[in-house]
């Protein structure tokens, strides 16, 4: 099978990292692949201070806040979001033969920020990071799990080598 359309869902942590090492090799053999490093902001998990620290309604939930004032934090939130991705990713991504599309989208639940970005952008393989955190489930980290459970294209989970 031959994939051409990848997508990496990108936290910023080791494990992201070496999914998208594994990505870039993919990307390396054919120029014709085009990869997607992608941010998910969980919207009931964005920072409560947006450059609002003075605001004392910050931790209103966002529907009782002024529309305009919501999608203006939202979007201080996706730059700042892929601001720190660029800085996570440095220079990993230099000398790929097609351009990468690094960006951060905002979604009700991160597994389906994932699968929505995935489907809305033709992606034929997701290439994830993976977190141990106990049995199965939590081997795996639950936002893996979740995605490899429901994703309608193939998954690669890539769990980070043990430091020795």
């Amino acid at each position: 099978m031959k994939f051409s359309n990848i997508l990496v869902p990108f936290d910023k942590s080791a494990h992201a990292v070496h999914a998208l090492e594994i990505a870039k090799g993919l990307a390396e053999e054919d120029p014709a692949i085009q990869l997607h490093v992608v941010g998910i902001i969980f919207l009931s998990e964005m920072p409560p201070s947006l450059g609002l620290e003075a605001n004392p309604y910050q931790s209103v939930p966002p529907l009782t806040v002024d529309p305009d004032l919501y999608k203006q934090l939202v979007e201080a939130a996706l730059a700042r979001e892929k601001e720190d991705m660029g800085a996570a990713i440095g220079n990993l991504l230099d000398g790929l033969p097609s351009p990468v599309q690094v960006l951060a989208v905002n979604a009700p639940s991160v597994v389906d920020g994932i699968n929505d970005y995935a489907h809305d952008h033709g992606c034929d393989l997701i290439v994830m990071g993976s977190r141990g955190l106990g049995v199965l489930r939590g081997m795996l980290g639950s936002v893996s799990y979740g995605v490899l459970r429901s994703a309608d294209v193939p998954v690669l989970i890539a769990k980070e080598a043990e430091k020795e």
